[in-house]
């Protein structure tokens, strides 16, 4: 019998209200997540990936709400009273942010906000959870923890509050940790090392991993299994070597092909970078069809009229679209 996922989600939607009425900005988003794996979701700004990490969470704005199912641990996180979900939040469920100068509360020392969830969580003492965090503090390897566990967030660096953010998140050894674009207000040699650390951890630990980013680099080293994300809707899903290796969707396609290429010995790519025409679609105006046919050029007039299937390319690989026969048959790389 196989054994049910570490978590699931089924047909997420999340609706927020605006001064223009209610508009879905997660559209029936539906994945599994087994213990020890790792799914990145990727897409550009405004598709719904950083509202899918909050709905996880329990985390979602003001006047936002999210149906379908999130199943973990045997209940619908979606339906749980606040309560029971701060019982979940920071112990069996970890987050780190996009900014953690502005997730780091600024009147509080870092060892004090590391101790609180193990307080909170594990019952520890004061003393035994300041030890912990010394620990912990050591195992993202921040220097001289000890001495560091007094340090207020403006006095380290950005790396090193991403730092604090990891281990905080870490603190009681969480089941899914989710890094909703953890690298981004980082340069690009410490944008390296933090993903270093977040893939020793999630190894070391076998917890798994949801990673939001914008980079499909940044996805292609870090995880197993991709979720390309385009107005709300997962357009494309597999395993990320057979993805990478066989784009199905245009979108994906036009992704990967804005990614910069230097071969050896070049400073810089020999062209210019390949673009997407358009922008998302607003949330106010998707279409019943294809939200990227107004972008594709391989777009037909079913495309703008009636909603892609999802088509199998292979072993739980899928995109929705018209067009996989076109897209694949040019080749396997873009």
């Amino acid at each position: 019998m196989t054994p049910a996922p570490l978590l699931s989600v089924n047909d997420l939607r999340v609706a927020l209200q605006t001064a223009r009425g209610a508009v879905e900005a997660v559209r029936g988003l539906s994945f599994t997540l087994d213990k020890g794996e790792t799914l990145g979701i990727v897409g550009e700004s405004g598709c719904g990936k950083s509202l899918t990490a909050l709905a996880l969470m329990g985390l979602l704005p003001d006047g936002a709400v999210a149906s379908g199912a999130v199943r973990y641990g045997g209940h619908n996180l979606l339906t749980l009273r606040e309560q029971q979900l701060c019982d979940l939040r920071g112990n069996r469920l970890a987050m780190i942010f996009q900014e953690p100068m502005t997730s780091l509360n600024p009147l509080h020392c870092i060892g004090d906000q590391i101790a609180e969830p193990l307080q909170q969580h594990l019952k520890l003492s004061r003393r035994q959870a300041r030890d912990r965090a010394v620990d912990l503090l050591d195992r993202v390897g921040i220097p001289n923890p000890r001495q560091r566990l007094d340090a207020y967030p403006h006095q380290m660096s950005g790396g090193q509050r991403q730092r604090a953010m990891i281990a905080m998140a870490l603190a009681c050894d969480p089941d899914i940790l989710i890094a909703d674009e953890p690298t981004t207000a980082l340069d690009v040699t410490i944008q390296g090392q933090i993903l270093d650390l977040i893939r020793r951890l999630v190894d070391d630990s076998g917890m798994a991993l949801v990673l939001i980013s914008h980079d499909l680099g940044v996805i292609a080293e870090t995880v197993d299994r991709v979720l390309v994300m385009y107005a709300g809707r997962a357009v494309e899903a597999g395993p990320v070597r057979e993805v990478f290796a066989r784009l199905a969707h245009p979108y994906a396609r036009g992704l990967f092909a804005a990614m910069p290429r230097i071969a050896p010995g070049q400073s810089h790519p020999r062209a210019p970078l390949a673009t997407i025409a358009g922008i998302v679609p607003d949330l106010h105006d998707l279409p019943s069809a294809c939200a990227f046919a107004e972008r594709c050029s391989l777009a037909e007039p079913r495309c703008r009229v009636e909603f892609p299937p999802a088509v199998s390319i292979g072993p739980d690989h899928r995109a929705e679209c018209w067009r996989t026969d076109q897209t694949l048959g040019t080749g396997t790389s873009p």
